[in-house]
């Protein structure tokens, strides 16, 4: 007699074998309905790609860096949407504040805001006591908010600060400017946090103007992606990831060129791109993307959204 744990068992390991084309994640749900399918596949997962984790890495050094005067920083540079933020996010989300009801003191070891749209110092320290949350004059000065979050570093143990978008300094008078990047070294020299700032490219026109500022922060690159061995091993990465019933074989080199010429390169309008096909895929019940499908769905490239938004 057959016992009664044995079908559901022998169930599971042939589905687990009927899709060797995905991960276990993913055939977890594959054979869930359409719509939860569709909410798994615009979720979306961490992409730990090679540089990705180099970049983590050197930002686990620089979180574990001993408090000294000089502190070293970084400045992270990639294109509009390629990943940058996620990173940063992401690092946040491994050292998030220890909120032990045990103890008296909360310990945060990184923050993370985004600059202002503007150069104003008053508005930046602003962003970080939100992040803190903490309970300020939102019109007291700029030295009273700085003595606040300096006391409030000391009291949580923060480490880290994380600010994005560093670009937006170029948007300020040469004055404003100025002052906004002293405002950086004189927080980091009196707190001792190592300051990661991440941006375009055009942060580099940031910084470019003022040595000290040059020599304080360390570039990263995230580069455009480029057609070959690695933009196709993300590739599979994201197939592995998706449940679709079908493999799609994105390594094929036909699909793979195709895959890069419409998402041009960069990570957010690949996975973006991606996630459409996929969709599209369970919509359509072909469960698997392919050529065809891949030239054919309407997509707005990054280059041309807005030339695209005036027509």
């Amino acid at each position: 007699m057959t016992p009664r744990w044995f079908k559901p068992w022998l169930k599971k390991m042939t589905d687990q074998g009927d899709f060797p084309h995905l991960n276990n994640a993913a055939k977890a749900v594959i054979h869930k309905t359409d719509k939860e399918r569709i909410h798994f596949i615009r979720t979306g997962t961490w992409l730990n790609y090679k540089r990705a984790k180099e970049i983590r890495d050197r930002l686990e050094e620089l979180l574990e860096y001993p408090r000294i005067t000089r502190m070293p920083n970084m400045l992270l540079v990639a294109p509009s949407f390629n990943g940058k933020t996620s990173i940063l996010e992401h690092f946040l989300d491994r050292h998030q504040p220890d909120l032990d009801p045990n103890s008296e003191v909360t310990n945060c070891p990184v923050i993370m805001v985004e600059s202002p749209a503007t150069p104003e110092v008053s508005a930046f320290y602003s962003q970080i006591l939100d992040a803190l949350v903490a309970q300020y004059r939102p019109r007291a000065s700029s030295q009273e908010k700085k003595s606040q979050i300096k006391h409030l570093f000391k009291q949580l143990g923060v480490k880290m600060l994380l600010i994005d978008e560093i670009h937006h300094l170029i948007a300020g008078s040469l004055n404003r400017q100025k002052e906004f990047r002293n405002a950086l070294k004189s927080l980091g020299n009196e707190t001792k946090v190592a300051i990661v700032a991440a941006g375009t490219e055009d942060s580099y026109n940031a910084f470019a103007s003022d040595p000290q500022m040059s020599s304080r922060f360390t570039p990263e690159e995230l580069p455009r992606w480029q057609a070959g061995p690695e933009f196709g091993s993300l590739l599979a990465t994201l197939e592995q990831r998706t449940p679709l019933k079908k493999p799609s074989n994105l390594k094929d080199a036909a699909i793979m060129l195709e895959m890069h010429t419409r998402s041009e390169g960069t990570l957010g309008d690949l996975c973006d791109f991606f996630k459409e096909l996929a969709v599209e895929a369970i919509r359509s019940k072909e469960e698997k993307i392919t050529l065809d499908s891949i030239r054919s769905l309407r997509w707005v490239p990054p280059s041309r959204r807005k030339q695209h938004s005036r027509l």
